[in-house]
């Protein structure tokens, strides 16, 4: 394993972070929890059995005024860790800033730290979230909003709102430098270095601009390193990530909160001739074979993408995919022999299945059985009451770090480990705050902080200050020199 592999969050944040800029990280996280399938089951199978780790970092300066100095949000990024036995998912759920970065004072010809955070922390991420033949695939599109996930930042005039173009090329120049950490991708499905003993992850990038053709799509790419040939192509990976790529569309395109796509995928599934409430969890009978009546294949989707209210009218939606392929990769031939073997129900068999399901149904509700319990009798015995659990004891719980569908390793964890209800509220006490101003920014970022101690049963300070030991390279014309990285963080409390 390389150094940089080694080494903790903290230790790579520092390593990315200007010279003596000091920023303290929040970092919570959830278990590995069950949740729906994300992609929809094909005709006759059942979904595959999926597990949610949701990370939520958010990153804070320190104002400092004549008196004192306060604490102050600046930036926050979610991302959730979607697993299955064939395939693990990093989906960048939001990220946002508010602005307050400004009280830095950085110089202008300084890169945004907020960029090499993005890309440390996903970075960080794919790397502690590999396993041996298993593909892992970094997820996102790029829609400009005002603000995402600090309510009133807008109004604070420091704050850079990017456009439409502007983000779509802003993500891709922040994933490029996770996508060159491993050497590209070789033509086909494996990872093309089957002669070699040594196990390669190898990567390639991947954008979709609804309503853009493939030569319009290139403008978007970072600059190209024509050593290592072409790291993007215009298109999509559904079919290479899929373990069934013959399945209807519906069953290839992924269904992630607050998506556009996924809104799409929705109302497509209301022309299923069975369609239910539920059409991730719930395979389509072999009626209608999971087909929609309007659109038939993966093209076809992606064009009347471009017509969805998200992506005309002069805006667009970018939806990017960074794939990450082990030569061990395991093959999806078996799985694609064994569905496509399985017989087809005919209309006769349907009509013979359902009355028995319907009758087993009967026979279980027209006849419940009623226990009565006994009624209390004998001394009252008084009982202590019981202490709630702190949350930050799932950082050390008893649930295996390692299954067939996930991997949870203890060291890279969030420095607060909560159950999935408490992570949401922890992330929505956030969304009612204001950061309209500084000084109500500051006020808010005390009480986020503090709140998400409480829940998770160790009120008081957290979290990690870092101070960076990257030096900026000289201008042309002055001498150079290098410095080797060093590495100082602080835990605070």
């Amino acid at each position: 394993m390389s150094r940089r592999g080694e080494l903790s969050l903290g230790e790579r944040l520092a390593g990315a972070l200007p010279q003596d800029v000091a920023l303290t990280f929040y970092h919570i996280s959830t278990p590995p929890t069950s949740c729906p399938a994300i992609f929809a089951a094909p005709p006759g199978s059942k979904p595959d059995r999926t597990y949610c780790e949701s990370h939520f970092l958010t990153v804070s300066i320190e104002k400092s005024t004549d008196d004192f100095s306060q604490e102050i949000l600046v930036f926050a990024i979610e991302v959730l860790v979607y697993t299955t036995k064939h395939l693990t998912t990093l989906f960048v759920s939001k990220a946002d800033s508010t602005g307050y970065i400004s009280f830095l004072a950085l110089p202008k010809t300084q890169a945004s730290p907020l960029k090499s955070i993005s890309t440390t922390f996903i970075s960080y991420l794919v790397h502690e979230r590999q396993r041996p033949g298993i593909r892992l695939v970094v997820s996102l599109f790029a829609r400009a909003q005002d603000q995402y996930l600090f309510p009133g930042s807008v109004e604070n005039p420091s704050k850079h709102v990017l456009d439409d173009r502007g983000l779509v090329k802003w993500w891709c120049r922040t994933l490029d430098p996770v996508l060159r950490e491993y050497p590209p991708r070789q033509a086909g499905l494996g990872g093309g270095c089957e002669e070699h003993d040594e196990v390669t992850m190898r990567s390639k990038g991947y954008l979709i601009v609804p309503g853009f053709d493939k030569y319009e799509s290139k403008a978007f790419f970072p600059k190209a390193d024509n050593q290592e040939g072409e790291r993007w192509g215009a298109g999509h990976p559904l079919r290479q990530i899929s373990t069934t790529p013959s399945a209807p569309p519906r069953c290839l395109i992924p269904h992630f909160p607050d998506d556009p796509k996924a809104r799409f995928l929705d109302e497509l599934d209301e022309e299923l001739p069975d369609a239910s409430s539920s059409q991730i969890d719930i395979s389509p009978t072999k009626r209608s074979a999971g087909q929609w009546k309007s659109v038939k294949t993966l093209e076809q989707f992606w064009e009347m993408m471009a017509y969805r209210q998200e992506c005309s009218s002069g805006r667009l939606v970018g939806f990017i995919w960074v794939i990450f392929t082990p030569s061990d990769v395991r093959s999806t031939s078996d799985t694609e022999t064994t569905s496509s073997q399985m017989p087809a129900l005919s209309e006769a068999d349907e009509n013979y299945v359902c009355p028995l399901n319907s009758i087993r149904a009967e026979r279980h509700i027209s006849a419940p059985r009623i226990r009565r319990k006994p009624g209390l009798s004998g001394p009252i015995v008084t009982r202590q009451p019981r202490t709630k659990t702190a949350s930050s004891d799932l950082s050390t719980s008893s649930q295996p770090d390692r299954s067939q569908h996930y991997t949870w390793p203890t060291d890279s964890r969030g420095q607060i480990v909560l159950e999935e209800k408490e992570y949401t509220r922890a992330r929505d006490v956030l969304l009612r705050l204001d950061f309209a101003t500084s000084e109500v920014a500051t006020t808010g970022t005390k009480r986020w902080t503090y709140e998400v101690a409480v829940m998770a049963g160790t009120p008081g300070q957290w979290g990690q200050r870092v101070v960076g030991e990257k030096v900026t390279p000289k201008q042309p014309g002055e001498p150079g020199h290098t410095s080797t990285q060093r590495y100082r963080s602080e835990d605070i409390g």
